[in-house]
């Protein structure tokens, strides 16, 4: 039996699918007639507004940071559920907040200190929108396309900073999707914050172990290059191959074995050798930048 492969919080609908329930949850609430204000602000003292059928808390993913909630509102305003902000960041998100109140969605101006509370955190940059999850196709779609690509594939990688800034990089050299093994079922919103509105823009898929995504990627014809400080080939010895997976380890344990010897390739990234190894997130960024040199023009 295949074990279970998530994209981001989980199986979803299709975007088809999601955008019929939003028409259907806009077209009810026009029906509710509630005649109040269609947005609840604390400055203002309005009374509540009508809201939008309740979504699953399983399903729904807290974005803070300008960046990252931009992007979101950009990509899939249809994913929208609920957004909270402070008075001073409102200003910048007008186009934000007059959707939200033509859709009947909920929003609310709050002080810094109850978005803090809301967020668990105070970089938020002032602003957080709660979505519903992020689709995204088979992982089957995303190695089936033809022509050269990377896929990057990181086993127990949880920091979510560095998740943050790998997504970033991913995006910017062309990768098609990035794969997380272990625990981890979904981005958090600190990694959401650290991409910068990089994760609207790329897939990523969850699974307990990788062995599984992985013979999903070489049956599409991907060759998997794993990466090691201390033995492999020099990245540099010799061409990569048009199709690959990149895969790395966390920085404390390093890949599993078992990934290792499953790997067609085993690299190494050159340097002065005066510290033991890069930040993954270092690493990753090398290797997917010497790829897009070699065939991004192919």
């Amino acid at each position: 039996m295949r074990p279970p492969l998530h994209c981001h919080d989980g199986t979803y609908p299709s975007r088809a699918a999601i955008s019929k329930d939003f028409g259907a949850a806009s077209l009810a609430l026009e029906k509710a007639g509630a005649g109040g204000q269609n947005h609840r602000s604390d400055r203002e003292g309005s009374a509540p507004a009508a809201t939008v059928p309740s979504v699953s808390k399983h399903d729904e993913t807290k974005i803070y940071g300008r960046h990252a909630c931009r992007a979101v509102f950009r990509e899939r305003p249809q994913d929208l559920v609920r957004a909270l902000l402070t008075e001073k960041c409102a200003s910048e998100f007008t186009d934000l907040l007059k959707f939200m109140a033509e859709q009947r969605m909920v929003y609310r101006l709050v002080p810094q200190e109850e978005l803090d509370r809301f967020c668990d955190a105070q970089h938020h940059e002032g602003i957080c929108i709660v979505t519903r999850a992020k689709w995204c196709p088979p992982l089957e779609d995303i190695v089936g396309a033809p022509g050269p690509g990377q896929i990057l594939a990181l086993d127990k990688v949880g920091n979510p900073h560095n998740i943050g800034t790998l997504l970033r990089t991913a995006v910017h050299f062309g990768v098609r999707a990035v794969l997380i093994g272990g625990p981890l079922r979904r981005l958090s919103s600190a990694a959401y914050r650290t991409a910068e509105g990089a994760a609207e823009f790329i897939d990523v898929y969850f699974a307990a172990d990788l062995e599984e995504p992985l013979s999903v990627c070489k049956a599409g014809g991907f060759e998997i290059c794993a990466t090691s400080s201390h033995q492999g080939r020099s990245l540099y010895a010799g061409a990569l191959p048009e199709r690959a997976v990149i895969l790395l380890g966390a920085e404390r344990d390093g890949l599993q074995v078992s990934l290792m010897k499953g790997a067609d390739h085993l690299l190494c990234i050159p340097g002065s050798e005066k510290v033991e190894s890069l930040n993954v997130a270092s690493s990753a960024a090398v290797l997917m930048a010497e790829h897009w040199r070699q065939h991004a023009q192919s």
